[in-house]
Order: structure tokens, then sequence, then C-alpha cells
């Protein structure tokens, strides 16, 4: 189990240190266009959201679908 902690923990710091676009979980095939939530919604994948990890477009779907 500790090293499964470890593992994760290295790759979370990893993700977060490369210099890659951040995609929506949302978006399933990275192209910059929600499919499992919020389909047919485009997005800027390179604008992260503060946690660093997806895109603002997961918080815009998010808000669409609690005001819906």
């Amino acid at each position: 189990m500790r090293v499964f902690l470890l593992a994760a923990a290295v790759v979370m710091l990893s993700g977060c240190a490369s210099n890659q676009m951040y995609y929506s979980p949302y978006d399933l095939n990275r192209d910059g266009t929600m499919d499992a939530i919020c389909p047919g919604m485009d997005y800027d994948p390179s604008k992260h959201s503060s946690y660093g990890w997806r895109s603002d477009g997961s918080d815009e779907c998010n808000d669409r679908n609690e005001s819906a």
C-alpha cells in the first residue's frame, strides 16, 4: 500500500511539473470538446483551474449542470 501511495505521489508531482496542456476529465478524446458531460461544449485546454490538473472547462461545465 505504501508503494502505491508513493508511486501516486510521484506521478502527481511529475504531472504538475510538466508543461503540458490541461484537459478536462470530461474530454475523453482530448480534442477540446466535452464528451462525457456537457457534450459538445468547447473549452480551451491551455487554461487550467487553480488546482492545476484539469481545465477551466470542467468548472464551467459543472456550473452549467448545477444551474440546470
